[in-house]
């Protein structure tokens, strides 16, 4: 089985969409471990941040999953890469998209070397971005294939007849950031 000793480091957001993509991780063998990443200091703000409820329930699901629990700040990083950006963009009349930014420097940057540098992970997983095959293996394997140039664009690719759900990134694997 592929997934046997493999580490997974999955990002849990309190949410159900990375719940359930640590539960499958673990079904399939992997060892899973929980990782939470606070990127925003609620401490100046006045609305209802439920930053530390959120990280409460990802520890919750890390204890019934009896996966192990671990919470990385990036709150510094996040400002000074993402939000700072948004500003800026929003200055010069822009529409920014903060997540995109978000993924490129904080998901696939600090938490992806944080996760294989201090966790030992083979790969990171979130609860987002899923891929589809028909076995593990293909997941590693999978070719790039070009994408249609049209404005729209059918966001499945039909690879197999049969799907399994994996919401796993490889550091080699292709990926959409």
């Amino acid at each position: 089985m592929l997934a046997a000793g493999r580490r997974v480091a999955c990002a849990v957001s309190g949410g159900v969409d990375s719940a359930v993509a640590a539960l499958l991780l673990r079904r399939r063998g992997y060892q899973v471990t929980g990782v939470f990443m606070k990127n925003w200091d609620p401490l100046d703000e006045q609305g209802a941040c439920s930053i530390d409820r959120d990280c409460e329930d990802a520890y919750r699901v890390c204890q019934k999953l009896d996966i192990p629990f671990h919470q990385v700040s990036y709150v510094k990083e996040y400002w000074n890469e993402v939000f700072s950006d948004l500003l800026k963009e929003y200055e010069l009349g822009r529409t920014p998209n903060p997540d995109i930014v978000c993924n490129k420097h904080i998901k696939f940057n600090y938490f992806l070397h944080y996760a294989m540098d201090n966790l030992g992970a083979d790969a990171i997983a979130t609860g987002h971005y899923a891929r589809t095959s028909l076995e593990d293996e293909e997941v590693f394997q999978q070719k790039h294939i070009k994408r249609p140039q049209r404005l729209f664009r059918n966001r499945f690719e039909v690879r197999n007849s049969k799907w399994f759900l994996h919401c796993i990134f490889h550091p080699g694997c292709e990926r959409e950031i």
